[in-house]
Order: structure tokens, then sequence, then C-alpha cells
């Protein structure tokens, strides 16, 4: 931290770790619903939390509407002791008139995120500020990555051995609840959860005049329970937003300037990702009907900026995916996602690490040189992996183990999303990473799901004949060849064949079994 003055102004960076992981870190689907209601803007409700404890007087010199108020205020009014710049990314970045203010309300953010959240920590990284916002920014950013690098993990105290403790945290067990007519005891993490839970309801009732019925809503977006009780969580992630803020702010110095600009910036991701999300349930709802009728077969639980996360009926997973990479891209942005499916009984926080390694498996492919378009532009792929075993988060040396046949692999994923961008860009994206385009796997997954293609049964034998090399491919195709089933060039399509055939079983997901069943 750069020490100065006690009266001089000062740029704070806030930054909430491991909201993901906390919201998943349950098997009980209102738990999950509960966190990600509890850790919406949770900065600028405990920002508002600390106003309201000061006179009425001092609560007009703190400043949050940042996407409504004067830009300048700060600059112009030094009567003005906190203004919210912007918050983009994740990240929220505030201005100060003096440290002991930024102290005050740090202490007080986090004292909120642990008694709201129980398990949260707060990153805060804190510089005098200058008269180059292009430097402060820079500083700032880097300060955190400092922070962040050395900041422990710090989790409450665990249970005692002569306590009982929840079987997934670890925490003591010593909050009662009555639900449903029964009694019940959690962990702090978890009553927090419950709680919100229930305040989120109650909201949603009073917005929209109906119960959510949220409690069921995982055991409603099932086709069926039991053998196709498959779901999907679902992650996508911007592409290089860093950098497209960098080049749009790599001229402009002043705070004047640069504070419109960045606000203008963030709430423009925001309200595309949002708006795209939106127009994707719409798409979901369209499709919804051919699987199940009479109920919504996906539930968003994180749409923050650029960063979005949602489950769905296992059925829709790859459709609306496209549909929404598609639609970004027509907007001028590009983003990467991550499919996780998985069972009822499998437990949700593993299945979303494995959604979030496949994100990070899509962008590796789409920022490879190879891959990209002029300029550098970068595309939108997506990556999907069917979860049978826990270890699937460790994504690379788990297929590495199961996909891996004489040194190459049998999958094609991670795919290329074709992009809807005009220009020079988008073409030459498409050129490129025509190899990889999602349409291939489409075209198999149509012609595999047609029994008057191939029959079920000897799909499934070439699915289970593809690991075990090119010429046994090779003489099972033969064999199809004398039964009218003809499938040519295996050594360029045995991928797509592979990563097909895996998607067309994920039925069989519910006779697979797992450690824990998601519970409502």
């Amino acid at each position: 931290m750069v020490m100065g003055m006690n009266n001089e102004p000062y740029m704070a960076m806030y930054d909430v770790r491991g909201i993901q992981d906390y919201i998943f870190k349950t098997n009980y689907a209102k738990e999950i619903i509960g966190a990600s209601y509890l850790v919406d803007s949770i900065i600028i409700n405990g920002l508002r939390e600390y106003i309201k404890t000061l006179e009425p007087g001092e609560q007009c010199r703190y400043m949050l509407d940042w996407e409504h108020d004067d830009a300048s205020a700060f600059q112009s009014h030094e009567e003005i002791l906190m203004q919210v710049m912007f918050i983009g990314g994740g990240n929220s970045y505030v201005l100060f008139r003096d440290k002991e203010t930024a102290h005050r309300v740090n202490r007080y953010l986090g004292r909120y995120i642990l008694e709201h959240t129980y398990s949260l920590n707060l990153a805060v990284a804190m510089l005098k500020k200058g008269d180059s916002y292009a430097k402060d920014y820079q500083n700032i950013n880097k300060e955190m990555q400092r922070i962040k690098a050395k900041m422990p993990e710090v989790r409450p105290v665990g249970a005692l051995p002569f306590m009982d403790r929840d079987s997934i945290t670890g925490f003591p067990l010593c909050k009662e609840r009555k639900e449903h007519g029964e009694e019940h005891i959690y962990c702090t993490e978890a009553a927090l959860k419950r709680d919100a839970f229930l305040k989120r309801e109650t909201v949603y009732a009073e917005a929209s005049g109906k119960k959510d019925n949220a409690e069921k809503i995982f055991d409603n977006m099932v086709t069926e329970k039991g053998e196709n009780s498959s779901l999907a969580i679902c992650h996508i992630d911007g592409n290089s937003m860093g950098i497209r803020i960098q080049k749009r702010m790599q001229n402009i110095e002043s705070y004047e300037e640069a504070i419109p600009v960045m606000r203008e910036i963030s709430m423009q991701i925001a309200k595309s990702f949002r708006e795209t999300f939106d127009e994707m349930c719409v798409r979901m709802d369209e499709l919804s009907p051919k699987i199940k009728q009479g109920v919504q077969l996906y539930r968003e639980l994180i749409v923050a900026g650029d960063d979005i996360t949602f489950i769905c009926n296992a059925g829709l997973a790859i459709e609306a995916i496209q549909y929404f990479l598609q639609r970004i891209s027509e907007k001028g942005y590009s983003a990467c996602a991550g499919i996780s499916y998985f069972n009822s009984h499998f437990p949700f926080s593993d299945a979303y690490q494995v959604a979030e390694a496949c994100c990070s498996s899509a962008k590796k492919r789409a920022k490879k040189p190879q891959h990209r378009g002029t300029d550098g532009a970068i595309g939108c792929y997506l990556d999907f992996q069917i979860c049978t075993n826990v270890r699937a988060a460790e994504l690379s040396s788990y297929r590495d183990k199961h996909y891996l046949v004489d040194g190459e692999h049998i999958i094609a994923r991670p795919y290329y999303v074709p992009s809807e961008m005009e220009g020079e860009d988008g073409k030459e994206l498409n050129r490129k990473n025509e190899k990889n385009n999602i349409e291939h796997l489409k075209k198999w997954l149509k012609n595999f799901a047609n029994e008057k293609f191939i029959a079920r049964n000897r799909a499934k034998k070439l699915r289970n004949t593809i690991p075990e090399g090119l010429r046994e491919i090779e003489a099972y195709l033969f064999f199809l060849k004398s039964r009218d089933v003809r499938l040519e060039n295996p050594k360029e399509q045995y991928r797509y064949w592979y990563d097909a055939l895996e998607l067309l079983d994920i039925d069989l997901l519910g006779k697979e079994g797992g450690r824990d069943e998601v519970k409502n």
C-alpha cells in the first residue's frame, strides 16, 4: 500500500474471492439458489448498509449510484467523501477523500461480508490517487494481483472433535431450523444460504404475484427421474475483456475523461451479456416443450457482467450455448463456455468445477495463434464433459487417462461456434476454425439419433470400438457396410463420432450413481 497524507484521496479496488465455489459448495438446491441471491451485488449492498449507519446529513456525501450520478462529482466537490467509480469484471472501484474514510468503510465491508456469508473473503487494494487515471488503474490492478497472490485462504474455525459437523463444509452444526414441520440443524453458512433462499422466494412472489416453487426446480428440470435424470451446468465467460478495455482507454489519462468512458464500457458489457442471456432463455422456452411440458427447464444462477452460470435440462445445453455465443458475437463480443453434464446424484460442487475447467479448455484453444482472426480476434468456443467421476474436474489429466489412445485424443472438443461478426475478422475466424466447427458435431448427433441411419445397439458398439484404435474402427466399419451403414473417412471423422455418441448416451448417467444425492 502506498502511504500518504491523511487528507489525500485514495482509490480502492474490491474483489470478493471464491464466489463460484461458495455457491456450489452444497448438494441442496435451495442453498445454491440462496447463495446466488446472497452474493448478488454484495459490495454495493454492503456500502448501502454502511451509509445507513451514518447521520442523515453525512449520507449525502457518499455516492453509490455509479450508473446514473455525476461522474465528475468527486473531482469537483471536495465535500464528497466517497464515490463508486464503476463496477466491472466482478471488481468494484471506489474513490475516497482520505485514508481514514477508506479504512472505516473497508472494516465495515469485511465484517458485513463475514456476517452475511460466513466464509467469503474480501480482497482490498488501495493506492493514493494520482493525476493520471491510466497509471492508477494499472497500478491498482497490479496491487490487487499481488495481494491475492499472497492472501491466505482464511476460513472460519471448523468443528472440534466433540461437535457434530456439516459433511460438506466441515463447519459445526449450530443453527436450528424448522422446515416442513420437522426440526433440522445446519452449520452457519448453510443457514445463511437458506435464509437468503426464503428472502429471495418472498421477493420473487411479491414481484411476480406467484410462487416460484424453487424448491422443486431441479427435480422439475430432469426429463424423468431415474434413467433420464441428466442436468447440465453451463458456465460462460467473456474473452479478453481486459484487453478490450485497454485498447479503448489507452489514450485517456485524466479522471474527468476516464470515469464516464469506463462506466459506459462496464454498463455496455453488462447490458449486452444480460440481454443475450435473456434472449437465450426465450430460445430455451421454445425448445423446452419438445423435452418436457409445463415446467421451466433452466435456472439462472449468476449473471454478473460477462460471467454467467446457469443450470438446465441436459437436452437444452448445446443448443442454448450455441445460440448465446452466436448472438453475443453479433454484438461484437466474444466468449467461451463450458458444459458439465451430470445426474441428479452427482455433487453440484464437482459438476461446477468441471464446467469451469471446460470453459478454460475452450479458451485455451480459442486463444491459440492458429485459431485467431485478423488483428488477433478470438472466436467463441465451447467444451463439454460428462461427469461419471468426481476426478473429472482435473480435466486435462482425466482426458489423458480416458481419451488418449496411441498418443492421440479420440475426442474433437472443444468446438468452435461460427462467428456472426461482420467483416474480415468474422470471415477469418470461420475459415481458420472450420475443422473445429460445431456443425460437425451436430451433423453426427442428428445421424446417430436416427435409427434409420444406424441401429442404437450398433451405434453403442461403434462408441465402444473407437477407444480400441483406428484399425479396430475400420474393421467394424467394414461390418457396418455389410449392413448398409456407410461411415466414410474414419481417420478424419471418428473424433466427431465419439463426441456425438457420448452425448447421445448421457441418459445412462442415471445408472452410474454418485457420492451424494442432490436434495431439495
